[in-house]
C-alpha cells in the first residue's frame, strides 16, 4: 500500500499545474519554487529560444515538446525518475546550465552537471544504458542506466553519465 501511494505521489509530482497543460515546458509548481529559489532568474529553454531552423527540426522530431527537459532513470532503473533540465539566465549573459532535478521525499536534489557558453541551443535528451566513447579524451564508459544527452543541431552531441558522485561529460562530436 505505502509503495502505491508513493507511486502515485511521484506520478502527480511530475504532473505540471492545471493552468499551464498546454505548455510542454511548465514545470510542477514545487519544483518550479525549488528551481527560482536555487538559481534564481533562469528559466527551462523553450523552442522559441531556439534558431529558427533548429526550432523546425526539434518540432519535426519531438512534436509537442520540450527542448529543455527530458525524463529518464539517470540514477537506475529502480530509482524515481528525474529531470534534465537546460536553464537559461533571462540576464544579458544568457548563460546556459544542465541541471538534473533528482525527487526527494519533499524537496528536489539538483545536480548542475555542465554550463554552457552563451549562444548555444542545446536540446536536453536520454538514451538507453550503453557504452559511450569520448572522442576528445579517447575514454569509454559503460553504463548501466540511462543517461542524459545534450545536443546542438548539426554540431555536437554530449553524454552526460551518472558515476554515483556526478554526471561525468562524454563528448561524441565536435
Amino acid at each position: 500500500m505505502a509503495s502505491s501511494l508513493l507511486g502515485l505521489a511521484l506520478a502527480l509530482s511530475f504532473q505540471a499545474d492545471p493552468a499551464s497543460k498546454g505548455d510542454a515546458c511548465a514545470l510542477p509548481k514545487a519544483l518550479s519554487e525549488a528551481l527560482q529559489a536555487r538559481f534564481g532568474t533562469s528559466r527551462v529553454l523553450k523552442a522559441a529560444d531556439l534558431f529558427e531552423d533548429e526550432r523546425a527540426l526539434f518540432q519535426k522530431e519531438h512534436k509537442g515538446a520540450c527542448p529543455g527537459i527530458s525524463q529518464g532513470r539517470f540514477f537506475g532503473a529502480k530509482e524515481r525518475p528525474a529531470l534534465a533540465l537546460v536553464l537559461l539566465d533571462v540576464e544579458p549573459k544568457k548563460n546556459l546550465r544542465l541541471v538534473v532535478a533528482r525527487p526527494a521525499t519533499s524537496t528536489w536534489i539538483f545536480f548542475e552537471a555542465d554550463e554552457l557558453d552563451p549562444g548555444s541551443t542545446p536540446v536536453a535528451g536520454s538514451a538507453s544504458p550503453g557504452t559511450f566513447t569520448d572522442l576528445s579524451k579517447s575514454i569509454t564508459r559503460t553504463t548501466a542506466t540511462e543517461v542524459v544527452t545534450l545536443a546542438g543541431y548539426e554540431t555536437w552531441q554530449r553524454v552526460y553519465v551518472w558515476n554515483g558522485r556526478g554526471f561525468e561529460k562524454l563528448e561524441l562530436t565536435r
